[in-house]
């Protein structure tokens, strides 16, 4: 029997350089690539059900990834054996064509020295600032729901998504960018489209070839670019600008050589803010109205927190501590629907995880969204359960059992904007209206880059008295 947040030790033992893990081979010669593309999600799931906490994945001829779930063999490769720990060139080399070399995908001493540069943009006593912001992007959400009238089927998806992008433009560029949030938004579903595609295919076409996918995604590229660069020169040209993160980040300069950031390094920064700031938050959010609109108890429970409190007024940084489940919500959506829903990583030099032999230069697949649903972790790991956050922190849980945001050094700098954003947007909200979902359809999850709603969610929104 295996005791829960222990991993099972392997068969037979293990020598110095450890076993081979235990290994899904699929097909003679894709091996389970096809598998993983169609189905990531239900794959590694899978996977884990069958081989166990670090299972060995066939993907083509003399190609292997090595999955790992457990809290132990998270811990083991986000934290205590990290500098071992790359991101790997097939996951860096088509999200730098997107976001640049930024913190996302910069290596080595280049992103310690971004990482400190941009740092300070993210203290709480800045980010406390910035709460103000965060709600009259949600008031401004309510305003739009109300022209469209109470009782109106909408999709609460592209909501989400233009409110994220509203909070991360008003936060960031001091610019409320939600305007072009429909050309954006498909900006960027297009080129998440093609980082996806080329993250998990053969490298045989290269990105300068004219192919559609590369034209496409060329375009989505240029109005990106061209909406960070143009705020950016904006910025530059103010003779009082405000104080948000764009201006820390001009003024930012590295604690040891006093060097400030390049125009390059600013627009890649700027651009890996926008994007994850706005998709992941987005994201969650959406989530978060799918799971209530299923919960309705929850949903209302939610609303007797917030307006018992708040009586009526918009929601502060300060209130946060009252608001337990409001907070709880949010962490229960992002354990079942993480936005970075799995992290890769390449060995740099051999290594064992749970005393599996893991070879140089291996691909290693943290399965976040595998761990976030193990039922030795989570009882009844499927249900939508936000008391499980509400309870004494760290009590019966492994620490690494939930990482939405990563762990460890490179864990997300975002963290605690989002962790912010996330319940200061909810209270906003769940006060006007109340969210019922619309019959008849299927909400899937989409493993496109984040994790979203694939084809939307269709919702009824009934306003409060």
């Amino acid at each position: 029997m295996t005791v829960p947040g222990k991993p099972a030790a392997p068969p037979g033992g293990t020598d110095a350089r450890g076993r081979k893990p235990p290994g899904l081979r699929g097909h003679w010669l894709w091996g389970c690539a096809r598998r993983i593309q169609q189905d990531p999600l239900g794959s590694y799931y899978q996977a884990w059900q069958e081989y166990g906490d670090c299972v060995r994945l066939h993907l083509l001829p003399g190609m292997h990834c090595y999955l790992v779930t457990h809290p132990e063999a998270v811990e083991h490769v986000l934290q205590k054996r990290h500098k071992n720990y790359r991101k790997p060139d097939v996951f860096n080399r088509p999200v730098s064509r997107l976001t640049g070399n930024g913190l996302l995908t910069s290596e080595g001493e280049f992103w310690l020295q971004q990482r400190r540069l941009a740092q300070p943009a993210f203290h709480r006593q800045h980010l406390a600032q910035l709460g103000p912001k965060m709600v009259a992007a949600a008031e401004a959400c309510l305003r739009e729901c109300e022209q469209v009238g109470t009782g109106q089927v909408v999709d609460i998806v592209p909501a989400m998504m233009r409110l994220a992008l509203r909070v991360a433009g008003n936060t960031l560029f001091s610019t409320d960018i939600s305007p072009g949030a429909d050309a954006i938004g498909q900006a960027y579903r297009t080129a998440f489209a093609q980082v996806s595609y080329q993250m998990n295919s053969p490298p045989l076409v290269p990105p300068w070839l004219p192919t559609p996918g590369n034209r496409q995604f060329a375009r989505a590229k240029r109005l990106l670019d061209r909406v960070v660069l143009q705020m950016i020169a904006a910025r530059r040209r103010d003779p009082d600008p405000p104080r948000d993160l764009l201006s820390l980040l001009l003024a930012a300069q590295d604690e040891k050589t006093g060097s400030g950031m390049t125009d390059q390094q600013l627009k890649d920064e700027a651009l890996t803010l926008l994007t994850a700031g706005h998709e992941t938050v987005g994201a969650a959010l959406s989530w978060t109205w799918y799971l209530l609109g299923q919960h309705p108890t929850i949903q209302e429970a939610v609303y007797e927190e917030v307006h018992g409190l708040l009586q009526g007024r918009s929601p502060t940084p300060d209130d946060l501590p009252q608001l337990p489940l409001t907070r709880a919500v949010i962490d229960e959506t992002m354990r079942l629907y993480p936005p970075a829903w799995s992290l890769p990583r390449q060995a740099l030099a051999e290594d064992q995880i749970l005393g599996y032999a893991i070879p140089k230069g291996a691909i290693v697949i943290v399965g976040t969204y595998v761990t976030h649903r193990r039922p030795d972790l989570w009882p009844e790991p499927e249900q939508f359960r936000p008391e499980r956050f509400m309870a004494a922190p760290g009590a019966s849980r492994h620490k690494f059992a939930y990482f939405p945001f990563g762990a460890g050094p490179r864990s997300c700098i975002g963290q605690t904007f989002a962790v912010m954003e996330g319940p200061l947007v909810l209270a906003t909200l769940a006060q006007r209206f109340r969210v019922e979902l619309a019959p008849d359809q299927t909400v899937e999850a989409d493993p496109t880059f984040t994790l979203r709603p694939k084809n939307g969610v269709e919702v009824v929104l009934r306003r409060r008295s």
